[in-house]
């Protein structure tokens, strides 16, 4: 399963690291899980009582979460793209059926199950609009890439190039790389480069019972390909409005749908 992190907060990354450490010693244990240790509601036989969902306020995140959703395939232009690229696929987005909103455990934000061809968000954890949309649209992008390439996300390859291609298109904006320290007007492109770097490999990790070295040498043996497929969206976007709407205007010219 690939998964979205958090942005990270000094609890946050305490909480992400113990997760992870937990995930780790859950494989060592039993097997592999892929990452879905996150996403506790996909185990649809542990079901919560009425006072659980109550006390974690869980029916407030699911209402706003939706709202949230129901706004972004409507109106955000890069999510409406990849909805669009993916119909032209032959895989298209049915809200109701491919986008599920649910309560994870901290350090994630959201992830694509492909056993259910469905995008996972994570309700206690995702603020606002943006965030969501930006999450959408990185989930889509792993479906597309499932869709268009069959990705196999148990391949610790191909696992590499689609969060490498996620970075690139939804996180690693230059403002962002500015405000982190990642980026300076001297070394642009390739500070951007490794803010994409870092994040692919905060995401595999995440997910997968690897050491950093070998998620980091896998990230380098692929990068240069899927840091250069920058398909379906063609460009980076970021948070330039006009950008993505040019965008997905063009797009139509390559991909059939409305």
């Amino acid at each position: 399963m690939a998964a979205s992190a958090k942005s990270p907060t000094d609890q946050d990354e305490k909480q992400t690291n113990e997760n992870t450490n937990a995930n780790a010693q859950k494989s060592e244990d039993t097997k592999e899980d892929f990452g879905y240790y996150f996403y506790p509601d996909r185990d649809k036989k542990k079901k919560k009582s009425f006072l659980e969902r109550a006390w974690l306020r869980e029916d407030v995140h699911h209402f706003k979460c939706e709202t949230h959703v129901r706004s972004c395939m409507e109106s955000n232009p890069k999510v409406k793209l990849l909805a669009g690229a993916l119909e032209s696929y032959g895989c298209p987005v049915d809200v109701k059926r491919h986008i599920s909103c649910e309560t994870c455990i901290r350090g994630v934000s959201g992830g694509f199950d492909p056993k259910s061809m469905q995008v996972v968000l994570c309700q206690n954890t995702i603020q606002n609009r943006d965030i969501c949309c930006n999450i959408i649209g990185h989930e889509l992008l792993h479906a597309f890439d499932f869709c268009r390439a069959k990705v196999d996300f148990t391949n610790l390859r191909h696992l590499a190039c689609t969060e490498i291609r996620a970075a690139n298109m939804f996180h690693c904006s230059l403002g962002a790389s500015f405000a982190s320290g990642e980026a300076s007007f001297f070394n642009i492109k390739e500070r951007h480069q490794l803010c994409v770097k870092n994040k692919a490999l905060q995401s595999i990790r995440l997910v997968r019972n690897v050491t950093e070295l070998e998620a980091m040498t896998v990230v380098d043996e692929v990068f240069d390909k899927c840091y250069n497929d920058t398909e379906p969206i063609g460009r980076r976007c970021f948070k330039n409005t006009g950008r993505a709407k040019r965008a997905l205007e063009e797009s139509r010219n390559y991909y059939d749908f409305d």
